[in-house]
């Protein structure tokens, strides 16, 4: 089953995004009240924030491609298994062919290695 990951005004409802979301905030107001530094706020509120946001939905992306990957995996298996139920496809592709190769072997007008 597909995990499905949260947007990011849902990840903000948690308990955990209210808190992340609270202290990138009061990172950002310290930066620019007491040390006058925005772009230090910024960067600081943006890490706190956006960075485990990003890592939570690479790897929300990566579970799903994992999962797409078991999932090929298991048709391949079956289609094998239902292979392997009626005989290997190369068995029933000479059996079954048009026999080309044997008319070709036997055919009176081709020289053998001894004729030549």
């Amino acid at each position: 089953m597909a995990h499905d990951p949260l947007s990011p005004s849902e990840a903000l409802r948690t308990r955990l995004g209210t808190a992340a979301a609270t202290v990138a905030l009061l990172t950002f107001v310290y930066s620019v009240l007491i040390l006058g530094q925005i772009l230090l706020g910024l960067i600081v509120a943006f890490g706190l924030t956006l960075g485990p946001y990003l890592s939570y939905r690479t790897f929300a992306v990566l579970d799903s491609v994992a999962d797409a990957a078991q999932r090929f995996a298991a048709v391949r298996e079956r289609e094998a298994e239902r292979g392997s139920r009626f005989g290997r496809a190369t068995d029933r592709d000479e059996s079954a062919g048009d026999g080309l190769g044997d008319r070709e072997a036997s055919s009176p007008d081709r020289l053998t290695d001894r004729d030549r």
